[in-house]
């Protein structure tokens, strides 16, 4: 399968650096002569210097059904018409990002009509992470799996965790949970029992919910209630975070400096409190009140204020703080000085994406480290590979680990003598660079031999000039 992504903004770029590290052919088609000259030196993939609207480049990349095409300009129309375009030229899939709420409520056309066969909002998927994350309180990061019955959450380890420096084997922790990685100094493990947890540490904890609250206690991470929450920007982001945790009965505090957009929120978020004033001045965070908030949010467009204003916050006493920031890898580095959770729109699409081409089997999906780990959820089939075999005797790489069976709604933290059966749902946690190794075992026949269809592909992918 070849793809084609037209728009090399902060999406596009990590959506093609994702997918070429999956070893697909990715060719990018992007207007801006530097950004071009960015992904040749950065990225292993094809670029075409071009304008992705306009019909004689999707001509000369010679599109057949055997192709993906990923619009994701500045703009929704744009988008839309790219993915119209791609279908009429033979395209087999289209994908469009569409970021305007008015779009996603009120289409006048359907997206089959649009010719889109998938549609992404990075704006309102970050929204909801940040919701689950609120909700979630004890944690940073959160991630459903099999539609809620298992939870993975990142824990920072800083001086004031009551946990002892012993091997993970030896750690009294709830028999319904697992640490499934160690984000250690920028570098992620894979562990196995004899890793010891170090104070600086990022662990993911994955099992069922009570399990990881009950661990959480256990160490001197206590829930807070969130009730009250301040958004500093007033982006479509914020609207959408506004519009979910009203919905759930969440007082919510908008400062935007733009008095157009200040009203614009306010007709559409009647329920919200939007303060037309410059969040980053530490006066009229005073004056509204910030240290009296359960939770600060940070959404401005510019990640070293959103870093500098959560910090401030925190000092001032809000318990729990969340910035955006743009740059994946920045992730580790601001969870350790003190911001509870940093989130990445541009990660949380790449996901999507990725978990949309993979489709079939593959329930859920979510990426670490800038996409260095991976976990997903498996949906196995009674042609799986793995069916019936211990997992000890699967001949798993090293940086792969099972964490989780989910089998008639019971969450099963496996051992080597575990067996996987057909309908089960497994979570698996790996390196990026074991993904194949894990579809070849835990995908179906059909599904294997779309797998070689597809290798084939990536290489004899028709070529594009850099």
């Amino acid at each position: 399968m070849r793809i084609i992504v037209i728009g090399a903004g902060k999406v596009g770029y990590q959506i093609a650096e994702t997918l070429s590290r999956e070893m697909f052919k990715v060719v990018v088609v992007e207007k801006d002569e530097d950004v071009i000259n960015k992904i040749n030196e950065n990225l292993d993939v094809l670029t075409m210097q071009s304008n992705g609207l306009v019909s004689n480049t999707l001509k000369q990349l010679e599109i057949s059904r055997n192709d993906m095409v990923i619009a994701v300009t500045e703009s929704d129309e744009a988008n839309m018409l790219a993915c119209l375009s791609a279908k009429n030229l033979g395209a087999g899939i289209t994908v469009a990002r569409i970021r305007n709420p008015e779009y996603t409520k009120d289409w006048a056309v359907t997206k089959e009509q649009l010719s889109i066969d998938y549609i992404i909002n990075p704006e309102r998927s970050t929204a909801l992470e940040i919701s689950r994350m609120l909700t979630y309180s004890p944690a940073g990061a959160v991630e459903d799996f099999a539609k809620g019955k298992v939870q993975m959450v990142s824990v920072f380890i800083d001086d004031s965790v009551k946990l002892n420096p012993v091997q993970i084997k030896d750690l009294e922790i709830p028999d319904d949970i697992l640490v499934a990685a160690i984000i250690r100094k920028g570098e992620l493990i894979i562990p196995s029992g004899e890793n010891v947890v170090q104070t600086g540490d990022t662990i993911y904890i994955i099992g069922q919910k009570k399990g990881i609250l009950k661990f959480c206690k256990n160490i001197g991470i206590m829930p807070k209630h969130i009730s009250h929450v301040m958004i500093l920007g007033g982006g479509r982001i914020s609207y959408y975070l506004a519009e979910k945790l009203l919905s759930l009965g969440i007082s919510v505090k908008i400062i935007e400096k733009d008095p157009a957009r200040c009203r614009a929120l306010s007709e559409s978020l009647s329920n919200a409190l939007v303060i037309n004033g410059d969040g980053t001045d530490l006066s009229v965070l005073k004056a509204e009140n910030v240290a009296q908030m359960d939770a600060l949010i940070t959404l401005t467009g510019i990640d070293e204020e959103n870093v500098l204003l959560s910090l401030l916050a925190k000092q001032m006493g809000v318990k729990k703080v969340i910035s955006k920031v743009s740059r994946a890898n920045y992730i580790p580095l601001v969870e350790t000085i003190g911001v509870d959770a940093a989130i990445t729109p541009s990660m949380i699409t790449a996901s999507e994406i990725l978990r949309f081409i993979r489709g079939g089997k593959i329930a859920s999906l979510f990426l670490l480290m800038g996409g260095e780990g991976e976990a997903m959820e498996w949906k196995i089939s009674s042609d799986c590979a793995a069916v019936d075999t211990p997992i000890r005797d699967l001949d798993l790489p090293k940086d792969v680990l099972i964490t989780t069976i989910i089998r008639n709604d019971k969450v099963i933290i496996p051992h080597g003598e575990d067996k996987i059966y057909a309908d089960d749902r497994v979570i698996v946690l790996c390196r990026s660079t074991e993904n194949n190794r894990i579809t070849e075992i835990f995908s179906g026949a059909e599904r294997r031999q779309k797998n070689e269809f597809w290798h084939h592909l990536k290489g004899t992918g028709t070529s594009a000039s850099h």
